[in-house]
């Protein structure tokens, strides 16, 4: 386990010291020696077949994001816009920072197994925007402009080959609306989510099991012919 979150460090570019990982499983009452964490890591990516390419809905997310800065000030995409401001860069960002906080808690989710990164991107967005505009509510700004997302994906892809004729088709708009509603179930700890409602003591109890498991069946006691050789060639 912590092998994975190592060798996970490092292909999100993002790599941890090895000695600090080394550090918290002490901390944990379940100690993992460095020696330990590489030789586990050699046997991961081993067993992966050597195939580290991940993908997320961050990119996505960025590139709804980067649309709706142009396609928002189109004819089509104010209507999109209940008010007439102009949406700007600074309206974007808190919903750009919110769908990436989201995505980071998707990540530790069983939703990247049953969705594609489209769908979560988009979906994340979709909350994260309906959070933005909640609290801009809650806090009396009035002028903070509301997005209508699904609008936006209606007018936005209405001649694309992958919709049907008349915008976003209602297969497609079903499909997202359950994965919005699964990214918001994830704070109480469903599907699997491992941001919220974690059990530490189950947790540190499954760690302490798998440490003892051997490397996919690999011993590492050597063969009494090794023994031989060394006493021979000694």
């Amino acid at each position: 386990m912590v092998a994975a979150v190592f060798m996970g460090s490092k292909v999100e570019d993002a790599t941890a010291d090895v000695r600090y990982l080394e550090e918290a499983t002490k901390l944990m009452q379940a100690p993992v020696t460095v020696e330990e964490i590489l030789r586990a890591e050699l046997h991961l990516v081993s067993g992966i077949h050597f195939e580290l390419m991940c993908f997320h809905g961050y990119k996505p997310v960025l590139a709804f994001i980067e649309d709706l800065r142009t396609y928002l000030k189109s004819e089509n995409g104010r209507n999109a816009v209940a008010s007439s401001k102009i949406v700007t860069g600074g309206d974007l960002r808190p919903r750009y920072e919110g769908a990436k906080r989201l995505v980071d808690e998707i990540c530790m989710s069983d939703i990247p197994l049953l969705f594609s990164t489209g769908q979560i991107g988009i979906a994340a967005l979709i909350v994260a925007n309906e959070e933005v505009e909640k609290k801009a509510q809650e806090e009396g700004n009035a002028e903070f402009p509301t997005i209508d997302l699904y609008g936006y994906l209606e007018t936005r892809f209405s001649n694309s080959s992958h919709m049907h004729d008349k915008g976003m088709g209602p297969e497609v708009k079903a499909k997202i609306t359950d994965v919005a509603i699964m990214i918001r179930e994830l704070k109480s700890g469903n599907h699997g989510c491992g941001a919220h409602g974690v059990d530490m003591i189950a947790l540190k109890g499954i760690h302490k099991r798998l440490k003892k498991c051997r490397i996919w069946g690999k011993s590492s006691k050597k063969s009494g012919k090794n023994k031989k050789k060394r006493k021979l060639e000694g």
